[in-house]
């Protein structure tokens, strides 16, 4: 009798080990998929260089092509709150922002883009897969000279869409850009 409880016992544990090696794995997939997921889409800029970036001095930079007419009447303002979900529903919902004018308050990034170009967003620092190691933010175009990284600035332009890696992204079409007192700077929500 001893020893068929010790046999149920011994069977108790390995199923046990195998019912969370099982949900270990499902976790991981479901991890692995919605990161995917994430890239494809792009709604949020990675910030996978961290503070000492280096980004190749041979890049042309993103330009606009001229001065935009932005629509002051109507303007689309991301604010503080709800700073990475108003930025992502650009991202998903490019279309329906194609034209508008938005203002937004963030920080000067810049990146090595698709094409070998030198590109330039308005970020804030968000929650990563590391602690505060993720940014999110909208991609900008500017006619004149970019301010440098770091530059906390308020961005008024219109959002136009530019072919990247097999998707479209929004980048906005300066029509005024002000360095400001740098404002909230890493956002949750």
């Amino acid at each position: 009798m001893k020893s068929k409880k010790i046999l149920m016992i011994i069977v108790l544990i390995a199923f046990i080990i195998v019912i969370a090696v099982v949900v270990i794995k499902v976790n991981d997939r479901s991890n692995e998929k919605s990161n995917s997921t994430a890239n494809e889409t792009n709604p949020t800029i990675n910030n996978t260089q961290g503070a000492d970036k280096t980004i190749n001095s041979n890049l042309s930079i993103r330009k606009s092509s001229g001065s935009v007419e932005a629509d002051l009447n109507n303007i689309v303002e991301i604010t503080d709150n709800y700073f990475i979900e108003s930025t992502n529903d650009v991202y998903v919902n490019l279309d329906e922002y194609l034209g508008k004018t938005i203002k937004m308050q963030g920080l000067i990034y810049s990146y090595e883009g698709a094409g070998d170009r030198l590109c330039y967003a308005v970020v804030r620092n968000t929650p990563g897969c590391c602690g505060n190691d993720g940014l999110a933010g909208i991609d900008i175009s500017y006619d004149k000279e970019y301010p440098e990284d770091d530059t906390w600035v308020e961005v008024i332009g219109v959002v136009t869409k530019e072919k990247s890696y097999g998707g479209y992204i929004p980048v906005l079409q300066i029509y005024s850009i002000t360095e400001k007192e740098e404002g909230k700077t890493f956002v949750t929500n």
